[in-house]
C-alpha cells in the first residue's frame, strides 16, 4: 500500500505543472417548457468529464471549463435532452437560461457514469437503466432493490422485507458489484443486506449495468454494477440557502418514515445536512401476520465542498446509516422455525475527494480519492428455546482511487488506478440455557483481502457521431491473508470462563495467496437512423472468491457452509447483441446474451 501511494504522489507531482492551467465557471438555470425549475436535471459539458445536477431551484454552476466555445448537454428524466453551443468566459455572471420540453417516455437521455465515462443512456454500447430521484419516490420502496424490482434483467435475492439484494441476469449477488458514490460496499456473502444500509430518501439516481464490467471495476463485476449515487449538494451561482423535509405511511406495517434535508451554497463553497428516520411493524398478509419483517432504521450523513481556486475544488461526504430490531423471515442457513433479527446493524463511510477541471486542451480532468467504509454486522437467532446464537463481525474497508480524463480528437479515453482492502474480525456466541454454558467460536478467522487495479477505456466517435465505439481493459493483482485460527475462542459454565477449553482445535492455518488476472471489453453502437440503434458488446471479467467463500464454517442450526481456501478465480466472457428504438411515445429496448462461465463458486 505504501508502494501504491508514492506512486499517486509521484503522479501528482507530474500534474503539478498543469494544475494552475486558466479555467473558467459556467453559471445556468434549468426550467421546463412552463417556466418551472427543474431540480435534479444533469448538466455536463461534451468532452469534458466535469458535471453536476441542478439544485432545488433549478440552478447549476460548472467549474473548470476551459474558456472558448462549448456544447452544453442538459438531460432529466422524462424531457428531451438538450445540446446548447455556448461561448464560456472568465468572469461569467449572467447565469445561461436553458429550457427542456416534457417527453411521455424515457428516450436514453439521462447522465450516467457507471461505465466511468459520463454520457447519455443512448450513447453507451452496454445495457445501462438509471432510475432517477422522482421514480424513487413515486416507487416509495424499502431499499434500493425494491426500486429496480421492475427493470428488465433484474430479480430480487431477499432476506426479509428490509434486507434484500438483486440477481442480474440470473447472476447472484456476489457476483454484482454494490457502489455508493463510488465506493464499494463489501461485507458478507450470506444475509448480507448491503443495499439496505443505504438511505433511499438520500439517494440522487441509481445506474444498473447490466453484464460482467471487471475492466471497469475490478474483482467481482462478473454480472453487472449497481451504481447508487447520493445526494452531496454542490455549489451555486448565488447565495443558496434551502431545504426539504419529507415523509410516508404504510398501512400494511403500520410504517413511518420522515426524512430533512438542509443546505447552503455559494460560488465557493456548499453544506448538506440529511436525516431519515422509519419503523414498521411485522407486515400483515391475506395468509396472516409476516414473522419478523419488521423493522427500524435512522441515518444521518454530511457533505460539504470548497473550491481552492480556478479549475480545483474539495469534497468531503460522511454517512452513517444504523438499523435496529430488524427482523429477518427466514433462510436456509437457519430452521425454518427459527426466530432472526439483525439486532444492530450500522454502515459508517468516510469519502474525501479533489477534483480539477479542464488542466490543458488533452487532460481534462483529474480527481484523487479517499473512502474508509466501516459495516457491523449483528444477527440473534433463536433455533429453539434452548440455545441463542449472536453471530457479529466487523467489515473495515479503505480504498484509494486517482483518474484522469484526456481528449484527443474523437477519442476520450480514462485512465487511472485504483487500491482497496477490506478486513474481517468477527465472532460467534452460543448461548444454551439448559447448562448455563456460553461458547464463543470464529466463523471465520481474521483476514484480508486486497486488490490493486490498473485500468484504461477509450470511447470513439465516428462517422459523424453515428458510430460510437469503446474499448477497456484492466489489470488486478489480488492478495488474500488470514491469522491463524483456532474454532473455539471461550467457554463460559456457572460463570466460569475457559480461554482454552480442551476440545479447542486448530481450523485454519495462516495462510497467503497471491494472483494476477485480466480483465477487458469492447462495445459498438451503430445508429441506422436517428431513432434506431443497433449494439454488440463482448467481455471478459473475473471474480476472485470472497473471505468468506475461502474460510467459513457457518453453522447456524440448519445447512453448514464450509468454505475453501483453494477456490480458483472464477472466469467468464459474454457477448451481448441489442436494439434500440426511441419514438415520440415509446422507447424500445431489446437485448440478446449469452455468457459462459469457468470454475463458477456456488
Amino acid at each position: 500500500m505504501l508502494r501504491f501511494i508514492s506512486l499517486l504522489l509521484i503522479l501528482s507531482a507530474t500534474l503539478s505543472p498543469t494544475l494552475f492551467a486558466q479555467s473558467a465557471a459556467l453559471p445556468g438555470h434549468v426550467a421546463a417548457a412552463d417556466g418551472r425549475p427543474l431540480a435534479g436535471a444533469h448538466v455536463s459539458v461534451a468532452g469534458q468529464q466535469a458535471g453536476t445536477v441542478t439544485d432545488s431551484d433549478g440552478n447549476f454552476l460548472l467549474t473548470g471549463i476551459p474558456p472558448g466555445t462549448h456544447f452544453l448537454e442538459v438531460s432529466h428524466v422524462g424531457f428531451a435532452a438538450r445540446t446548447k453551443e455556448v461561448q464560456v468566459l472568465p468572469g461569467m455572471n449572467a447565469p445561461l437560461q436553458v429550457t427542456l420540453e416534457s417527453t411521455a417516455v424515457d428516450m436514453g437521455e439521462v447522465t450516467v457514469t457507471a461505465t466511468r465515462a459520463r454520457d447519455l443512456v443512448r450513447n453507451i454500447p452496454q445495457a445501462v437503466s438509471v432510475i432517477g430521484a422522482d421514480g424513487l419516490f413515486a416507487r416509495a420502496p424499502v431499499s434500493v432493490p425494491d426500486a429496480l424490482d421492475a427493470e428488465a434483467g433484474i430479480a430480487l435475492v431477499r432476506d426479509g422485507i428490509w434486507g434484500t439484494d438483486v440477481s442480474i441476469r440470473g447472476m447472484q449477488r456476489s457476483n454484482v458489484v454494490t457502489l455508493v458514490d463510488g465506493v464499494r460496499i463489501e461485507t458478507a456473502t450470506n444475509h448480507a443486506a448491503g443495499m439496505s444500509l443505504v438511505d433511499v430518501t438520500d439517494i440522487a439516481r441509481v445506474e444498473v449495468l447490466r453484464g460482467a464490467a471487471s475492466s471497469m471495476y475490478g474483482t467481482g463485476a462478473t454480472g453487472g454494477v449497481v451504481n447508487i449515487i447520493t445526494h452531496s449538494g454542490d455549489f451555486a451561482p448565488r447565495l443558496r440557502i434551502g431545504g426539504s423535509v419529507s415523509s410516508s405511511y404504510s398501512s400494511v406495517n403500520n410504517g413511518a418514515g420522515g426524512a430533512l434535508s438542509l443546505e447552503a451554497a455559494d460560488r465557493g463553497w456548499f453544506l448538506r445536512v440529511h436525516g431519515g428516520l422509519r419503523s414498521a411493524e411485522d407486515a400483515r398478509t391475506p395468509d396472516g401476520v409476516l414473522r419478523d419483517s419488521r423493522f427500524h432504521d435512522n441515518s444521518l450523513s454530511f457533505s460539504g465542498g470548497v473550491q481552492l481556486g480556478g479549475a480545483h475544488e474539495f469534497r468531503l461526504r460522511w454517512q452513517r446509516m444504523r438499523a435496529e430490531d430488524v427482523g429477518i423471515p427466514g433462510g436456509e442457513s437457519f430452521p425454518p422455525d427459527a426466530s432472526a433479527r439483525y439486532p444492530d446493524e450500522q454502515r459508517t463511510m468516510l469519502l474525501g475527494e479533489y477534483r480539477s477541471g479542464a488542466l490543458g486542451s488533452v487532460l481534462r480532468n483529474f480527481s484523487l480519492r479517499y473512502a474508509r467504509q466501516v459495516i457491523d454486522r449483528n444477527v440473534e437467532i433463536i433455533p429453539n428455546p434452548a440455545v441463542t446464537l449472536r453471530p457479529a463481525a466487523e467489515h473495515d474497508m479503505h480504498s484509494v482511487q486517482a483518474a484522469a480524463t484526456f481528449g484527443i480528437a474523437e477519442h476520450r479515453g480514462v485512465v487511472g488506478i485504483d487500491a482497496w482492502q477490506r478486513s474481517y474480525e468477527g465472532l460467534r456466541v452460543r448461548e444454551i440455557a439448559p447448562s448455563n454454558t456460553v461458547i464463543a467460536d470464529l466463523p471465520l478467522p481474521q483476514a484480508r483481502f486486497r486488490a490493486v487495479g490498473l485500468f484504461a477505456q477509450d470511447d470513439v466517435s465516428l462517422l459523424g457521431d453515428r458510430l460510437r465505439l469503446s474499448f477497456g481493459g484492466r489489470m488486478d493483482a489480488v492478495h488474500v491473508e488470514n491469522d491463524e485460527g483456532y474454532d473455539l475462542q471461550y467457554v463460559i459454565v456457572d460463570g466460569a470462563r475457559n480461554d482454552a477449553p480442551p476440545s479447542r482445535r486448530l481450523r485454519w492455518q495462516a495462510e497467503e495467496s497471491d494472483e494476477l488476472s485480466w480483465s477487458a471489453h469492447a462495445g459498438l453502437l451503430y445508429r441506422l437512423t436517428q431513432e434506431l440503434a443497433l449494439t454488440a458488446n463482448v467481455s471478459r471479467a473475473f471474480r476472485a472468491p470472497a473471505l468468506e467463500e475461502r474460510y467459513q464454517y457457518i453453522e447456524l442450526g440448519g445447512a453448514t457452509y464450509v468454505g475453501d481456501p483453494d477456490l480458483a478465480a472464477e472466469k467468464g466472457s459474454m457477448f451481448d447483441i441489442g436494439a434500440r428504438c426511441y419514438g415520440e411515445r415509446y422507447a424500445l429496448r431489446l437485448n440478446g446474451f449469452l455468457r459462459r462461465m469457468q470454475d463458477l463458486v456456488v
